[in-house]
């Protein structure tokens, strides 16, 4: 696929005047996000835990969910936490029900089958906690779209807490506290994933005058959490600036040390070594065994294995989670070569793909492989077990999907998600009408929209000026991921002059790149088939890597996109 090559816009001359003892480097890379300010560069280059963590009381209903808690603890009082079944869901109860056993609370913890009974509060699943002597719900990554539900847990006398984070609707669910970054203004950061919206919760408890604690245990219960809230960040793929960033730094502090015998036990199926999980890890490894559990059969299987103590169990369960990744690898993949099959126009900007027997898991995970691909909103769909359609979709950052779903709310059964990931259910009689308004609404609002990916290049540089000065420059950086990508640098004017294919089916080129007297390495992945020979000219956008090998370190380019010169 075609590239948009995004070039940076330089660095404003005032940052510079302002800040000399910045390299140009670091003030490029700042600038580009967006950080100008003394506070900002402090807290994104030193986060500060003690610093950098808003306290939890700025959430509007925080004290009167302490309240509520402290008083359901003080009357044993039977709590449910209700959770989701991605690797965001599962963390935020693990985090909640931890958190809440830790300060004495009888605790149980809830999770829906995907695909049985959906995303969110349901009303069966209301009936069966109320009738299990639950006094209080408390959700985490979910909730805030269930009106109905908790009405209905109000009538049968439960209080509903509401730990959330997804887009709010129009009409807030009547709970008795509302934890959410984005309802009312008084939190500053409004990006927390559902696992930090709930650790913000436990925070608070730990915080309160409630709290028998010692100084000692509050700090040792709230810390030992962060493992969690870093797998949350990453899996769910919020912004890891701000708070988010601090949060996350400290949590793969704690990830690398973690107390957990179930997440010990997953790193190493994983063939993960502890002590260098980062970011990458998370993304590509545990988050996704976490996932599959929800993905193939039913999210307990996870949340067991996060909170088990012994470690046969949790070594057999960590394997049955590893096997779960794998079969859901296998069928995704099938999945993925169907939905090619099918034809769509290219005429639409918004394509949906159907099938009736798909799993209704792995809608997500083939919708953003198909985003890739087709480089426009793609929705997937299947069949459920009660016979209505459900699907997940996935966008681009010009079309809100969540805001169209809401557009057509009275077409859908339920519905949730944020700007670019969603997920609902339909019935079939409403299907074809809510194909149709969907794609009118997408083609009007992204009219004129050219659909290639975008690389947003950050920085331009002379091939020369390439130095291990800037590689530990970048280190300054981490931890990268949504809304702080690994920088990408681009050169021009390259001479190829070593080249040969690697990998299966010849997938991928290694090079050798020179330009005034200056020779670097370069693997470039997934791009074997761009025609290239020794004594060819090229532009390249990559990123700057660390080959080690037989004691040696090098600096490597890995090579995102590659255009010959005429």
């Amino acid at each position: 696929m075609s590239h948009i090559w995004q070039q940076p816009k330089p660095v404003d001359n005032k940052i510079i005047e302002k800040y000399p003892e910045l390299h140009p480097t670091v003030a490029q890379l700042l600038y580009n996000r967006g950080i100008d300010t003394q506070e900002k560069i402090d807290e994104f280059l030193m986060p500060d835990y003690s610093q950098d963590i808003h306290d939890p009381f700025l959430f509007k209903d925080m004290t009167k969910a302490c309240e509520r808690i402290y008083q359901a603890i003080d009357k044993k009082e039977l709590i449910t936490v209700y959770g989701d079944y991605d690797a965001d869901g599962v963390s935020a109860a693990v985090i909640l029900k931890t958190g809440l056993e830790n300060l004495g609370a009888k605790v149980e913890a809830y999770l829906p089958h995907r695909e049985k009974e959906g995303y969110g509060l349901n009303k069966k699943a209301v009936e069966k906690l109320a009738s299990n002597k639950t006094k209080l719900i408390i959700t985490c990554d979910c909730g805030i779209s269930n009106t109905e539900e908790v009405d209905l847990a109000n009538e049968k006398g439960l209080d509903v807490i509401i730990t959330d984070h997804h887009t709010v609707p129009d009409n807030l669910p009547k709970a008795m506290a509302i934890i959410h970054p984005q309802v009312y203004d008084s939190y500053p950061f409004k990006f927390l994933a559902g696992g930090a919206v709930a650790f913000k919760l436990v925070q608070g408890l730990i915080k309160h005058k409630s709290s028998a604690l010692s100084d000692k245990d509050k700090e040792s219960h709230e810390k030992w959490l962060l493992d969690l809230v870093a797998i949350s960040l990453v899996a769910d793929m919020v912004p890891l600036i701000g708070e988010n960033r601090t949060l996350l730094k400290y949590g793969l502090i704690v990830l690398k040390k973690t107390q957990r015998i179930g997440l010990q036990k997953l790193m190493e199926v994983a063939n993960l070594s502890a002590d260098k999980v980062d970011t990458r890890s998370i993304g590509f490894s545990i988050a996704p065994r976490i996932n599959a559990a929800g993905r193939m059969d039913h999210a307990n299987l996870a949340f067991y294995l996060l909170t088990e103590p012994d470690a046969d169990k949790a070594q057999e369960l960590a394997v049955e989670l590893n096997q779960s990744n794998i079969d859901r690898q296998k069928v995704t993949e099938k999945i993925v070569r169907q939905a090619d099959a099918q034809e769509v126009s290219d005429k639409e900007s918004l394509l949906f793909f159907y099938q009736s027997d798909w799993a209704a898991g792995l809608t997500g995970l083939v919708a953003s492989r198909l985003v890739r691909k087709h480089a426009r909103p793609c929705i997937v769909m299947t069949d459920s077990e009660s016979g209505d359609v459900v699907g997940s979709g996935r966008s681009i950052p010009a079309f809100n999907i969540v805001e169209s779903l809401q557009a057509n709310a009275d077409l859908l059964l339920r519905f949730g998600g944020h700007p670019q990931a969603c997920g609902f259910s339909i019935s079939k009689d409403n299907k074809d009408k809510f194909i149709s308004n969907m794609q009118k609404r997408a083609n009007e609002q992204l009219h004129g929209v050219e659909f290639l990916t975008k690389l947003e290049i950050e920085i331009v540089i002379n091939f020369k000026d390439i130095s291990w000065e800037i590689v530990d420059l970048l280190d300054k950086f981490k931890p990268f991921g949504q809304g702080n990508a690994e920088p990408l640098f681009m050169s021009t004017d390259l001479l190829v002059t070593a080249a040969r294919k690697v990998g299966n089916d010849a997938k991928h080129w290694k090079l050798e790149l020179v330009k005034d007297n200056k020779k670097r390495d370069a693997i470039a992945f997934g791009l074997g088939n761009v025609d290239l020979e020794i004594g060819d000219k090229i532009d390249v956008v990559y990123n700057l890597s660390i080959n080690q090998w037989n004691g040696n370190r090098e600096i490597q380019l890995i090579i995102k996109d590659i255009k010959k010169d005429a």
